[in-house]
C-alpha cells in the first residue's frame, strides 16, 4: 500500500483498530501496536481509519456515506470523521455504541488533506505584497539538492509550492501542504536594482530554514531569505530546496 502511494485506508468492517492478545501469562493482554490500523501507520500509510469492535451493515453504511461525501466537500480526514461519527449518533443515540467505533490513526507530519476543492487549488499572487516586476541585473530561482538538481526560476512574480499539481513546485510527500508556501520579490523605494525575495508559509505545519547553523520552522508567517538559503517543506526529512540569486547582466 505504502509503495503504491495510498494515502488514507479506510477498513469499515469489524475489528480493523483492535489489537491481537497474548495469553501465554495466563492473562489475556492486548499486544501494543499490533491492530490492522495501526500497523499500517507504522509502516508508512499517513491516514488508515478502522473500527475498535464488531459493527453492523447498517451502522457502517450511515458512516461511509457521511464520511465519503464530507471528503468529498473538501473536509481534513479527521474533521470527515468527527462529522461521521456525529451522524451515528444523531441515527442510534446514546442506546448503541456506534460513534464509538471508528477509531483514525494519522501520522503527526500528514495534514489530513486528502480532496482540495477547485477553487483552493488556484495559484495566487499574495494580495498584500505588490511583486516587483521591472528589470533586473539578477534572476533568482530555486534549485532541488537531490540528484537531479532540478531548477524553478522565479522570474517575474511568484512561485507557489506544494503538494497540488496546480504549484509550480511541486512536492510529492505526505508532509506538505497542498498549498504549502510562496516565494516572491519585493522592491522598496531606493532599490530598484536590488529586489528583496520572501518566502511566506500558508501550510498546516510550516517550513524549516535552515539559518545560524540550525533548522529554523516557520508557520503562517513570511520571513525574508538570502541567496543560498537552504529550505524544507513540513518535515525535516523531506528533501532540501536552496534559493540561489544569480548576477547576470542579461537575463534573456
Amino acid at each position: 500500500m505504502v509503495r503504491n502511494g495510498v494515502t488514507l485506508a479506510v477498513f469499515n468492517a469489524c475489528w480493523g483498530a483492535q489489537p491481537a492478545t497474548d495469553i501465554s501469562s495466563g492473562q489475556v493482554e492486548a499486544i501494543p501496536r499490533s491492530s490492522l490500523a495501526e500497523v499500517l501507520i507504522h509502516h508508512g500509510v499517513p491516514a488508515v481509519l478502522g473500527m475498535r469492535d464488531e459493527i453492523a451493515d447498517g451502522e457502517a453504511l450511515s458512516f461511509i456515506q457521511v464520511f465519503a461525501q464530507c471528503l468529498r466537500e473538501g473536509m481534513l480526514i479527521d474533521q470527515a470523521v468527527a462529522v461521521a461519527r456525529q451522524q451515528l449518533l444523531t441515527l442510534y443515540r446514546f442506546n448503541q455504541p456506534a460513534w464509538t467505533l471508528p477509531v483514525l490513526y494519522m501520522h503527526p507530519e500528514f495534514n489530513g488533506q486528502l480532496i482540495q476543492v477547485f477553487d483552493e487549488l488556484v495559484t495566487q499572487l499574495p494580495t498584500n505584497s505588490p511583486t516587483w516586476i521591472g528589470s533586473s541585473t539578477s534572476r533568482a530561482f530555486l534549485r532541488s539538492q537531490d540528484n537531479n538538481g532540478q531548477v524553478w526560476p522565479i522570474w517575474p512574480g511568484t512561485i507557489a509550492v506544494g503538494r497540488s499539481q496546480e504549484n509550480d513546485v511541486v512536492i510529492f510527500e505526505r508532509w506538505v501542504s497542498q498549498k504549502h508556501a510562496e516565494i516572491f520579490s519585493r522592491c522598496f523605494p531606493g532599490e530598484q536594482l536590488t529586489p528583496t525575495y520572501f518566502l511566506k508559509d500558508i501550510s498546516r505545519f510550516g517550513t524549516l530554514i535552515y539559518q545560524s547553523g540550525d533548522w529554523q520552522r516557520i508557520h503562517r508567517d513570511e520571513v525574508a531569505i538570502t541567496s543560498g538559503t537552504l529550505v524544507k517543506f513540513g518535515s525535516s526529512q523531506g528533501q532540501a530546496f536552496e534559493f540561489v540569486i544569480e548576477t547576470t547582466k542579461d537575463f534573456s
